[in-house]
């Protein structure tokens, strides 16, 4: 028998023989997830989490293993997206959109191609299309000049001018337009919050004189040009200290998360809960930051708030500037995090945990100090006030542990 599990595991699900799991103690489990090992018959078993020889995409290096390809085959039934926010949820690595198809034919035997020679094989076609399209195109051109050679105007000694332009104009017609100036000089990336940054950088004051009259706005941009030297450097240090200190409020990158880039304008201020999902499916790029403002309950102060998804560039200022933290549960959310644990980033920082109201936390959580965000399933209107409820719980936190966001 063999002792590769990827074709153990392909030659149990042909023949739909069981597998066994077995748990730390060595005793049968039903569950993958409290399984240390999976056993195929009495002679090959291996560790649940084993690297297996399919590969992810065109990757070399990542390796499904065999707890991804278990759990991906016992919920091929189930769509994507549910099938991809379940194994999130477990801890378990998911198997991609586009290998998806191909796993599945491999597992039920309808090919017997793994991703590895899928890759290879796609890729050494697509070599060879290239070179016999690249000798079809020369041989081709070769050919229509050589023709055009051999014509009445050759035999006078040489390529006749019209014979050779309408061997250009054959040669043009079948070549493809690839890149031209316009789309070369296109692009689908918008500018427009430049133009904000500058506003916020610069912002427009209205020149006056001595006596309180307004000056052209020649004299205007020669005393600001005079003024600027003395005054400019402090109001840049004081906008950019300004912006340093916008209190921060951290959600989760997954794009399966309850709350995240998507949706997080829309609660926290639209005061409505929109679904991650639907807007995700509407198109559009991931914002990497968003900026929010409110008025806080109590003081009625304007204040804005910076929303953003990764800590990858926090600066000192960025990490004392942080006030709150969506999290689904997930520990790995907080890699690479000047904290070492959970439970340390929200000693530091409030911790809101969004979920369904008829839904329960994660176990883990317990421990973590954290403060439930219960949203109604289907009942809309209520979400106004469970958002004005959620502006008062960060209001309390920031005014008892941040109160410098308030001078």
């Amino acid at each position: 028998m063999s002792a590769d599990p990827l074709e153990l595991l392909r030659q149990f699900t042909i023949e739909e023989r069981p597998i066994e799991f077995l748990d730390k103690a060595g005793n049968l489990t039903t569950d993958l997830l409290q399984a240390e090992t999976v056993r195929f018959g009495e002679d090959a078993s291996f560790p649940r989490d084993m690297p297996t020889r399919y590969l992810r995409g065109n990757s070399d290096a990542d390796q499904y293993p065999l707890s991804a390809l278990l759990y991906f085959f016992s919920h091929r039934d189930q769509p994507f997206y549910e099938y991809m926010k379940t194994s999130s949820t477990v801890g378990l690595q998911t198997v991609s959109f586009n290998d998806r198809a191909g796993l599945l034919d491999y597992l039920t035997g309808k090919t017997d191609k793994v991703a590895a020679d899928s890759s290879a094989g796609a890729g050494e076609k697509h070599a060879n299309s290239d070179a016999e399209g690249d000798g079809r195109r020369t041989r081709l051109r070769t050919d229509e000049l050589a023709s055009t050679a051999t014509g009445p105007a050759a035999g006078k000694g040489g390529l006749g001018t019209e014979s050779a332009s309408d061997a250009a104009r054959s040669i043009a017609r079948r070549e493809r337009t690839l890149v031209n100036p316009s789309t070369a000089l296109s692009s689908n990336k918008s500018f427009a919050h430049v133009s904000d940054l500058i506003k916020e950088l610069f912002p427009a004051k209205s020149a006056v004189d001595a006596k309180g009259k307004p000056l052209s706005s020649a004299t205007a941009a020669s005393s600001g040009a005079a003024g600027s030297k003395a005054g400019g450097g402090a109001s840049r240090r004081k906008t950019a200290h300004r912006k340093r200190r916008d209190p921060i409020i951290v959600v989760p990158a997954a794009a399966t998360a309850m709350v995240n880039m998507y949706n997080i304008k829309n609660l926290l201020q639209d005061h409505e809960f929109v679904d991650s999902r639907a807007m995700l499916e509407r198109g559009g790029e991931k914002p990497r930051e968003i900026l929010v403002e409110h008025a806080m309950p109590s003081t009625g102060q304007n204040m804005r708030f910076r929303v953003v998804d990764s800590v990858q560039d926090f600066s000192e200022a960025d990490w004392n500037s942080l006030v709150c933290v969506f999290t689904q549960g997930a520990a790995w959310q907080f890699k690479n995090w000047i904290w070492g644990s959970p439970e340390e980033v929200f000693q530091n920082c409030m911790g809101l945990y969004p979920k369904h109201q008829d839904e329960q936390p994660k176990d883990s959580t317990r421990t973590w100090g954290i403060s439930l965000l219960n949203i109604e399933r289907n009942k809309r209107h209520m979400d106004r006030a469970t958002v004005a409820g959620l502006w008062v719980k960060i209001e309390q936190y920031m005014a008892r542990n941040k109160p410098d966001f308030f001078a």
